[in-house]
């Protein structure tokens, strides 16, 4: 039998293996989650696993044998998303009213700046939320909010249910755009359907990117698949500048984090057409370059990037803190049964770019092939641009203070706006990250038989699977996470002090002493009441206007100087010097709080209960 058919004949099988290991690792990995679930609720999330799994057999088994168009391609690669989604999150975190998983860590954070976002009028810029940390204020930026959903959800308000999150549907959408391109790039080297699932599992099953489910905004790596795609791909004859913009206005109004990342390969791509293709043009490059930077300026300033001053952007934390180690790409921070951690400074987490057991184990084999081929300089040839700027995202990413795991060869933070504005540097490896990948991958498959390589990759995702499923499965108990106590106020009466009333006022805020509370409850009860609240948790913040909100709120303390359109809630430290100084107070103890309000004309009146 030639070559070719044993090719024909073998594909189809290792179509069928790459789906039954999906299918094994989902099925092991939802009997996990039901030790602390219903039964009947795991079978809801098994059900879309299963009927995905079975579009891709219906999809893929029957023309196994043949090469696989584009659009199948991306199919494959998406079906594999949702399935991975609802193997991960699960069916509970698409419900829109279901908030009890967000109410913990950074999610707390993004779900309660929405909150507060729809329920105030519009300001300008409209991004901007003024009644947050009142009244300096703040915007969705800066609360992590996601600007994209946000600002376009927002004219809705009246019209959605309170609560309502979108952030399971960003999880899914995601999961479902980072298989979809992930796949598509490993089509740019295979035309084989078991080649091109198992690549976009590779994508999915990134420690990187699971690692960022706690930070959703964060999650959207497909941005960067995107862009790894346009840069490989063959160039149209006209317009091909036009999906770099449509990537960088999505990008802008994610993250921009992952706009600056997505630039970067944007530079690279017109690099490679000018230098090394000799037939891009200059003027296509810089209308390019200037309109995808004017378009993004422009959106974050709708956004409210710019309300706060530009000294403040880097919320007081010298560039250096947040990096990456140089062992980050096989220290697995937990996330390997073999592997062991190496002992690397807390804020290095930023810079995680573990590979996985799996992908190492293909980066050995592709180093060797590559190295027998002798290709190294064909490819440095041909795709230097791209080379060097990952080398200089992921030097960005190790930054001013370098680490080789727990030994510092290099210490020197630098505190200086301009670079504090991405103190969290560490996130730039993921540019060398997902080309590594992509390069492991593609190498693996030029390089080797028919058949050879598809095999190694099949054998490699499945070490992958079963290494990382310990952390996978802690990702997935999310659906089960019930909300804090501490994170709602109960009490129905706050909602009666809030009548006729404008302000929610900690005495002290966070940002003005120990506070007379966590932001969480006290930021929820201002959006369901339509309040403005002088406290919050933002990833920025006006410092100057803070503190001169600070010093301004002790003197009134002093004076007895007190609005009776605000609500106050007392913390013990200025406790008893409100007493002392508000003698026509009223206060009751709501959910072990002390809130206090003065007499007005349109709000209740309560009888004195001072503690």
């Amino acid at each position: 039998m030639s070559a070719a058919g044993a090719k024909l004949r073998q594909l189809p099988w290792f179509y069928w293996l790459v789906c039954l290991l999906f299918a094994s690792d989902i099925t092991c990995l939802l009997r996990r989650v039901a030790m602390d679930l219903e039964w009947n609720a795991v079978l809801v999330d098994a059900a879309p696993c299963a009927a995905a799994i079975l579009l891709l057999l219906v999809l893929g088994a029957p023309r196994a044998d043949a090469e696989v168009s584009t659009p199948r391609a991306f199919a494959l690669g998406a079906l594999a998303g949702v399935a991975y989604f609802f193997r991960t999150c699960g069916f509970a975190l698409l419900d829109p009213t279901h908030i009890d998983w967000l109410l913990n860590a950074d999610w707390a954070q993004h779900y309660s700046g929405w909150e507060l976002f729809r329920s105030a009028p519009w300001s300008w810029p409209p991004g901007t939320t003024p009644g947050l940390l009142y009244p300096v204020g703040s915007s969705i930026v800066y609360t992590d909010s996601l600007p994209l959903l946000a600002l376009l959800l927002k004219p809705f308000d009246a019209q959605l249910p309170h609560p309502f999150q979108y952030i399971g549907f960003w999880f899914l959408l995601s999961c479902t755009l980072q298989g979809g391109f992930g796949a598509l790039l490993v089509r740019l080297r295979t035309r084989e359907p078991a080649a091109i699932l198992a690549g976009a599992l590779f994508f999915l099953y990134a420690p990187a990117f699971i690692a960022r489910f706690g930070h959703d905004t964060l999650t959207a790596h497909w941005l960067l698949l995107a862009g790894l795609l346009l840069y490989f791909r063959a160039p149209p004859v006209r317009g091909e500048g036009r999906p770099w913009l449509v990537l960088g206005t999505l990008a802008s109004l994610v993250h921009p984090y992952l706009w600056f990342m997505l630039m970067a390969l944007q530079a690279a791509y017109w690099l490679r057409r000018l230098a090394v293709d000799r037939s891009g043009s200059y003027r296509a490059a810089l209308i390019g370059l200037f309109a995808s930077g004017g378009i993004a300026v422009a959106l974050w300033w709708l956004s409210g990037v710019f309300i706060i001053p530009r000294e403040a952007s880097a919320g007081g934390v010298p560039f250096g803190i947040f990096s990456m180690n140089l062992l980050s790409p096989i220290d697995p921070r937990g996330f390997s049964r073999f592997l062991p951690s190496f002992d690397m400074e807390a804020g290095q987490h930023e810079g995680f770019a573990y590979l996985g057991t799996g992908l190492l184990l293909l980066a050995a084999v592709a180093g060797v092939l590559a190295l027998r081929r002798r290709t190294s300089f064909s490819v440095w040839r041909s795709h230097w641009p791209i080379i060097v700027i990952a080398l200089l995202c992921v030097a960005f990413a190790i930054s001013s203070v370098v680490r080789l795991g727990g030994i510092t060869l290099v210490n020197w933070p630098i505190d200086a706006p301009w670079l504090g504005t991405f103190r969290s540097s560490g996130r730039f490896v993921w540019v060398g990250y997902y080309l590594a990948i992509a390069a492991i991958l593609g190498t693996l498959m030029a390089r080797t038989k028919p058949g050879v390589g598809t095999a190694f990759l099949i054998a490699a995702l499945a070490l992958q699977m079963w290494d990382t499923r310990p952390q996978q499965a802690l990702r997935a108990m999310a659906r089960t996470d019930v909300a804090p106590a501490a994170a709602r106020l109960h009490d129905p009466r706050w909602h009666t002090l809030a009548v006729g009333r404008s302000h929610l006022t900690l005495l002290p805020p966070l940002a003005c002493g120990r506070p007379a509370g966590t932001y969480l409850p006290f930021v929820l009860l201002a959006a369901q009441e339509r309040l403005s609240v002088n406290t919050g948790y933002v990833a920025r913040w006006d410092m100057q206007g803070t503190q001169h909100y600070c010093e301004k709120l002790d003197a009134q303390l002093r004076l007895g100087n007190f609005g009776s359109d605000a609500i106050f809630v007392l913390g013990p430290d200025w406790r008893d010097l409100f007493h002392r100084n508000a003698h026509d107070a009223s206060c009751l103890t709501l959910d072990g709080y002390e809130a206090c309000i003065l007499p007005t004309s349109t709000g209740p009146s309560l009888n004195p209960a001072k503690s």
